[in-house]
C-alpha cells in the first residue's frame, strides 16, 4: 500500500494489520470484505476467481465509519497473491481516493 505524497507514492508501514502486511488465507478475508456491489461488475465475493481481468471505473463508496483526516488522498494499492503449492497466482492494483 502506498499513499502519494508531494506528487510520489510513498510505501505505508504494516501497522495493525493495515498498510503493506503480508496476509493468511486471503478467501477468507475477500469472503469477509469484499463489497457486495462488485456483482453488478460480474466480480465474485467468493473463491475461486475465474482468470479474467476485472475493471470497475469511477466507484464512489460511502464509508459508513468515521475515517482520521490523515488518511485524505490517493493511495495505489498492489496485492501479489500466491500459494505454497503453485507459486504465483494473480495480482491485483487498485487506485483509490479518499476525501472527507
Amino acid at each position: 500500500m502506498e499513499k502519494k505524497v508531494a506528487g510520489f507514492f510513498v510505501k505505508i508501514p504494516c501497522i495493525e494489520q493495515v498498510g503493506s502486511c503480508t496476509y493468511g488465507d486471503i478467501c477468507t478475508i475477500w469472503a469477509e470484505n469484499c463489497p457486495k456491489f462488485f456483482s453488478k461488475f460480474g466480480i465474485p465475493c467468493n473463491c475461486p476467481i475465474p482468470a479474467n481481468t476485472y475493471t470497475v471505473d469511477g466507484a464512489v463508496i460511502d464509508v459508513t465509519t468515521a475515517l482520521p483526516g490523515i488518511a485524505d488522498g490517493d493511495y495505489r494499492i498492489t496485492g501479489n497473491l500466491v500459494s505454497a503449492s503453485s507459486g504465483h497466482i494473480a495480482c491485483i492494483q487498485v487506485m483509490v481516493s479518499l476525501s472527507k
